[in-house]
């Protein structure tokens, strides 16, 4: 059992998207669990449920007021109970510094297709943040994509602590696109910091050099 949390739709539609996952080898033995949620120890209904080849999803949705809530998941087939928790996000308010790197090819030479884009996100102080990537195209609006994300780690020669995401396009759309990484703190009403980068900037910066 596992709680993946999504960032992307707290910058779509201003919600925490939480899944909780159950999978097995047999898909009857899955079935047979009923998953139940609590936000701040109340029970609350789920917001959808799929199941499919031995794998049982139960999505919960919170407004942006709750994404500060206690989350918690259990599973339980009348024999067995299994249970996950989701403590609160920290946070702090203090503002974070957040840059955007792009992996050399060298780097990543399994796949010379594709671009990989790197974001890191450094405070002083542990915080949770939501970090959503966007491919901007002319003026239309973006649509957020989850990265992959990695949790605080402390960094103790900078007396702080960082969080990296990884984002990856082809290389076509990196020609014609730019892309940015949104950084929303936890228990912030709006997203604090953007961060953008394409390929035309990067020729930019060459050519001054």
């Amino acid at each position: 059992m596992k709680l993946i949390k999504s960032s992307k739709e707290m910058f779509n539609n201003n919600q925490t998207k939480i899944d909780c996952v159950i999978s097995g080898q047999d898909e009857t033995t899955v079935n047979k669990f009923n998953i139940t949620w609590q936000v701040n120890e109340a029970i609350r209904p789920t917001s959808e449920e799929t199941s499919s080849g031995g794998i049982k999803t139960s999505t919960m949705r919170l407004s942006l007021h709750e994404s500060l809530s206690e989350v918690s998941c259990s599973a339980s087939n009348g024999v067995v109970t299994v249970f996950q928790n989701l403590p609160p996000p920290k946070t702090d308010g203090t503002k974070p510094k957040v840059t955007v790197h792009i992996l050399p090819d060298e780097d990543i030479n399994e796949n010379p297709s594709e671009v990989t884009l790197v974001c890191l996100v450094f405070n002083s102080v542990k915080q949770d943040y939501y970090i959503a990537w966007a491919e901007h195209i002319g003026q239309n609006t973006p649509i957020y994509q989850d990265g992959i994300n990695f949790f605080p780690e402390n960094r103790p020669t900078d007396k702080g602590y960082s969080v990296t995401s990884i984002y990856t396009t082809n290389k076509k759309k990196w020609q014609s696109h730019s892309f940015s990484c949104n950084v929303w703190p936890a228990g912030v009403k709006k997203p604090m910091i953007t961060r953008t980068v394409s390929n035309s900037m990067i020729n930019s910066i060459e050519c001054k050099k």
